[in-house]
């Protein structure tokens, strides 16, 4: 068995659309792209190799005679592919660089990624390579999104509470608390109204994918639904919201 080919597999299959599946010869398994079986695959594991990833958590097999990629394994390939120091911080999500301001001038500073899960939603294509979400139905998550991390942060990003008041009438400290306790139940409300307009199917997937980072092949596995369901699921409930 080999380590190095096992890591590379599961780096590969976390890709967007990516299915491991037993080959013809019904003596191996392959990674392929796209979930297009017609190609060779990408990477090539043994049936040994492939029954230990299951055992393990990092594979499940789905409704479409293969295997996909489990949120363990996601949080695998991220503690495989993060810089030394990284590995536990970067398997519940990606670490990226970002410029920040400090004292005035701009510094690099490494952390988590903002919202990986609508950048992977992003990414879905259709046949043809087409971006399979429209601006439209991009935007609808976002906005979804936004204002479930607003509901759960509890307060206003980049509010100063400790700043004196502007007015005769404000009320300075207390004053911004009661606009945060405000800002964070109106976005909660948003976030129900949303959800509760979808039917539960299209609801469970937007909550589960754009809400949860749930990848889709896991959620078709858990809901029992053949391949690719999931991305359609998906696209009609973010149609809805868009058009709410």
């Amino acid at each position: 068995m080999s380590a190095r080919r096992v890591e590379r597999a599961l780096a590969r299959l976390a890709q967007p659309n990516a299915v491991l599946a037993q080959e013809r010869d019904g003596a191996s398994y392959g990674v392929f792209v796209g979930n297009d079986r017609r190609r060779r695959p990408v990477v090539r594991l043994s049936a040994v190799e492939v029954r230990s990833l299951e055992a393990e958590g990092a594979i499940t097999a789905d409704s479409d005679g293969g295997y996909a990629l489990t949120s363990a394994g996601a949080s695998r390939v991220r503690r495989e592919a993060a810089e030394v120091g990284e590995a536990f911080v970067a398997q519940h999500a990606p670490i990226v660089a970002r410029m920040v301001m400090n004292g005035g001038r701009p510094i690099t500073v490494r952390g988590h990624e903002r919202n990986p899960a609508l950048k992977r939603i992003a990414a879905l294509r259709d046949a043809n390579g087409a971006p399979w979400l429209t601006s439209v139905e991009l935007a609808a998550a976002a906005q979804l999104r936004g204002d479930w991390e607003l509901g759960q942060a509890g307060m206003v990003r980049g509010s100063d509470w400790s700043a004196a008041p502007q007015g005769s009438a404000a009320r300075g400290p207390g004053n911004a608390r009661e606009g945060a306790m405000v800002a964070q139940t109106d976005a909660r409300r948003r976030v129900a109204e949303a959800l509760e307009a979808l039917a539960p199917p299209l609801r469970r997937v937007v909550e589960r994918v754009c809400l949860y980072e749930e990848g889709l092949e896991a959620l078709e596995h858990a809901e029992g639904w053949p391949a690719r369901s999931g991305k359609i699921a998906l696209k009609l409930g973010l149609a809805q919201l868009a058009a709410r």
